[in-house]
């Protein structure tokens, strides 16, 4: 059986992509993902969130260039710089210590900084780079769907005008407009779309009225959102798609790639088995291509919408009202 695919131009031994985290910031862990049979890794996020952060709490008000605007914007800089210099020299290990794709990730919250760190991340090796545009929320109170589309297609276009690597536009599952982003970010020179950002995941504690955290890893459940969308944005783009959140299992990747994707990624579900767990999945994987008769990954991607009734479901809001005889 062929189990490769073609992601944004890259050849990929196989669908399963391990995703941005905790997981992937390790080299010994990317080997040994590498080691059970994953066909890619994307490495965890560089936040430019976090960093700004981390410097604005190293910076005391008895430090003498707290004081300085223009010094303390040099420290900042310098500090930003040093921090992503770790996460570059980072690449290029496991670029030396693995065959697979290697995906970068970022997230800026400056659009000077998505383009500085996105080449960057091309210089130190990186077989592509996901756009993790995360902080781009439909509900922010001086923004409209529009504006939401319109900041995300330039945080594309700027990165795809300075840097040659593929690149995949990772977004949120909230904007109202799905459809129109997906063709406006495709259109900016996305070779990929990511499905989707999974957002914190809030609770509050009725006993200290604090918000704590909720769900740290996702539940199969959450995959069902995933595939609807997959379903319909597969008809409306032709740039690959990558599915995520969800996906604990072969059933899991097999249906996401029924239903259109190219690729699935999986995180939570190694959290709870093991990083080992990528070779039961890929052995169900191929166990059950062989009981379907099928030779490739390309014999069924996308079979469960090429009919138009079928795709209605994934495109209806309301169920039908059925009549029940008895």
């Amino acid at each position: 059986m062929d189990l490769t695919v073609k992601y944004m131009g890259l050849t990929l031994k196989n669908p399963l992509i391990v995703g941005a985290s905790t997981l992937t910031e390790k080299i010994k862990n990317i080997q040994e993902i590498e080691e059970h049979g994953a066909g890619a890794i994307v490495l965890r996020s560089l936040f430019e969130e976090q960093i700004v952060e981390e410097i604005n709490g190293s910076l005391e008000p008895n430090d003498m260039y707290y004081w300085y605007p223009a010094a303390a914007d040099l420290i900042k800089s310098i500090t930003k710089n040093q921090k992503a210099e770790s996460y570059l020299k980072f690449i290029e290990e496991a670029k030396k210590k693995t065959d697979i794709p290697v995906f970068a990730s970022v997230n800026c919250v400056t659009n000077r900084d998505w383009v500085i760190f996105s080449k960057q991340i091309e210089d130190a090796g990186a077989d592509g780079l996901e756009l993790n545009i995360s902080t781009i929320m439909p509900n922010m109170a001086d923004m409209d769907s529009q504006q939401v589309i319109d900041n995300a297609t330039a945080i594309v276009e700027n990165v795809r005008y300075n840097v040659n690597i593929p690149i995949a536009a990772k977004v949120n599952a909230t904007p109202s407009a799905q459809i129109k982003m997906a063709k406006s970010l495709e259109q900016a020179g996305a070779n990929a779309l990511v499905l989707f950002n999974r957002p914190y995941q809030p609770d509050i504690d009725i006993d200290t009225f604090t918000i704590v955290a909720n769900k740290y890893l996702s539940a199969p459940e959450e995959m069902l959102n995933t595939l609807r969308w997959v379903g319909i944005l597969s008809k409306h783009v032709t740039c690959d798609i990558s599915a995520t959140t969800g996906i604990h299992d072969h059933a899991g990747v097999i249906k996401q790639i029924l239903a259109g994707a190219t690729t699935a990624q999986i995180c939570s579900t190694l959290f709870i088995n093991g990083i080992s767990y990528i070779s039961t999945i890929m052995g169900e994987f191929e166990k059950w291509m062989k009981q379907k008769n099928l030779k490739s990954v390309a014999d069924f991607k996308g079979k469960a919408i090429e009919n138009n009734k079928i795709n209605a479901q994934f495109e209806r809001i309301q169920y039908l009202e059925r009549d029940f005889k008895s």
